[in-house]
């Protein structure tokens, strides 16, 4: 059952993706027929998990750094028989290289690195693709940075504003952000007349 996942998670405190924030993306996966995905974070597989399970057409690249959580993820796969359709990459994401090319490249990893994952895979992203970005309003955190009592918190709410602002006014991209869904999400679509 993928509750388990989900529950042993929590529980563990390994951060997975909203419920809420994650029934928008399938849904965005199914009515845009997204089939080749790209997740950078796998964590414990839960996401991609679900994804894979929205569609037999489905195919996952995930990548994980974290030795355990890859261990974890490979089995929860395993144990739902998508191996075949999701391929976990044990590395840093910015040490992930593929010729591969995607209709989604799904960002829940590190925020204060969004702006780099996006300049590295965005060869990877067909035309007209799209990139996902998760925990876009940080609990809310965003509309008052200098509010917040911890210095490290406040450098990262600060960059995930920063990289907001950034893709406004990028025009390779058509840009969507959700702030009301889950923890915020932003949907890059590449532009099919940009090279």
């Amino acid at each position: 059952m993928i509750e388990e996942i989900k529950k042993d998670a929590l529980e563990k405190g390994v951060p997975i993706i909203k419920d809420e924030g994650l029934a928008f993306p399938l849904n965005f996966i199914e009515q845009h027929k997204l089939k080749d995905i790209l997740e950078l974070g796998t964590a414990v597989g839960y996401s991609a998990i679900m994804m894979a399970q929205s569609d037999d057409d489905i195919r996952i690249d995930t990548i994980e750094k974290n030795e355990e959580m890859y261990d974890q993820a490979l089995k929860n796969i395993n144990e739902r028989k998508l191996n075949d359709r999701i391929k976990v990459h044990l590395c840093a994401i910015e040490d992930y290289e593929t010729e591969k090319m995607y209709d989604l490249i799904f960002v829940d990893a590190a925020k204060a690195q969004y702006g780099k994952y996006m300049e590295k895979f965005l060869p990877n992203l067909k035309s007209d693709g799209y990139m996902f970005f998760d925990n876009m309003i940080f609990h809310g955190l965003i509309d008052d940075p200098e509010k917040i009592t911890s210095r490290n918190l406040r450098n990262l709410v600060k960059k995930i504003i920063k990289f907001r602002e950034m893709v406004q006014n990028d025009e390779r991209f058509d840009i969507m952000m959700f702030d009301n869904v889950g923890d915020g999400i932003l949907i890059l679509n590449r532009r099919k007349c940009e090279t």
